[in-house]
């Protein structure tokens, strides 16, 4: 399965997926009511989109989206992701511009802008930063290199020769909630069909809304919204909202909410929200069937900075 939380390596002076300035925890936080570990957030600047998402969540809170009006909701973006996959497996590749988002290791990590080309098969990806490490750049194709990865950093550390590392390694995932085997749009979608599908068989989700479509590029979107019981039969996830393109089915914008602590229980929906945030990923400039080759992803190729 590829999905698209990317992992790379801050290498030899073991900082991973970092020299982006991370947050640093607060201590002054009192700890989580349930065990887990508390995140310091940084406030992001509101963009149209959360706006849109937040004129949404007021328009659909209720009962709409939950009982039998929920399942179907729940089906019916099941369905939409099942075409998207097909759509998927149809295309031979795709170039985007991937920003993303994570909590890891209990903060929120700073946005992160990755220029993506990805081939369909093998499944071959590269990426290369261009906010946070810039020029960081790596290369993945499935089969290859004894099934580990080629990278290199950015900044002045891209002068240090670039080596293999196993993509699931203690480096390779200290900075990352997904290793780079997971990259992609196919692997996001399948990721969101076998969460949907077992929400289904277990009847954990409280409610499934479709909120009037939105806009993405220009581009027609579906906005899902799906909210969960509790963190006893979802432990991970409070939250998702996903924005659906009408005609790709794919999920070109996707964020995922955690439980929060028990003292951010009171504040509006919108601020518990920011303070819950743990994964936010956003596509843009999706191109489908380059005619992307060999070249792309081959460490020698001239435009790019491997050593």
């Amino acid at each position: 399965m590829k999905f698209i939380g990317i992992s790379a390596v801050g290498f030899l002076s073991g900082i991973v997926f970092s020299t982006l300035g991370w947050l640093s925890q607060d201590t002054s936080k009192p700890p989580r009511s349930d065990g887990r570990e508390s995140i310091s957030v940084l406030r992001p600047v509101r963009t149209t989109s959360e706006d849109a998402v937040s004129a949404s969540s007021q328009a659909t809170d209720g009962e709409r989206g939950e009982g039998p009006e929920g399942e179907k909701n729940l089906r019916r973006k099941v369905d939409l992701l099942q075409q998207g996959h097909k759509f998927l497996q149809e295309v031979s590749d795709y170039t985007t511009t991937l920003t993303k988002r994570e909590v890891v290791k209990g903060e929120l990590l700073d946005p992160q802008m990755i220029a993506i080309k990805c081939r369909s098969n093998p499944f071959s990806v590269y990426l290369l930063w261009l906010e946070g490490d810039v020029g960081r750049e790596v290369i993945y194709i499935d089969g290859q290199n004894d099934g580990k990865m080629i990278a290199h950093d950015g900044g002045w550390k891209s002068r240090i020769p670039a080596f293999s590392l196993s993509v699931d390694c203690m480096l390779a995932m200290r900075d990352s909630r997904y290793p780079v085997t997971m990259a992609g749009l196919t692997g996001l979608t399948e990721m969101m069909l076998d969460v949907h599908r077992k929400d289904l068989a277990d009847a954990n989700y409280a409610s499934c809304e479709f909120g009037e479509d939105q806009s993405i590029e220009g581009r027609p979107c579906h906005l899902v919204t799906t909210k969960y019981q509790s963190p006893d039969v979802s432990p991970c996830y409070r939250k998702s909202i996903t924005w659906i393109d009408k005609e790709w089915n794919v999920p070109v914008q996707s964020r995922h909410y955690e439980w929060p602590r028990a003292d951010l229980t009171t504040v509006s929906e919108h601020d518990l929200d920011e303070a819950t945030l743990i994964e936010s990923y956003s596509f843009a400039k999706l191109q489908f069937d380059r005619g992307l080759a060999d070249r792309d992803f081959d460490r020698e190729n001239e435009e790019y900075g491997f050593r």
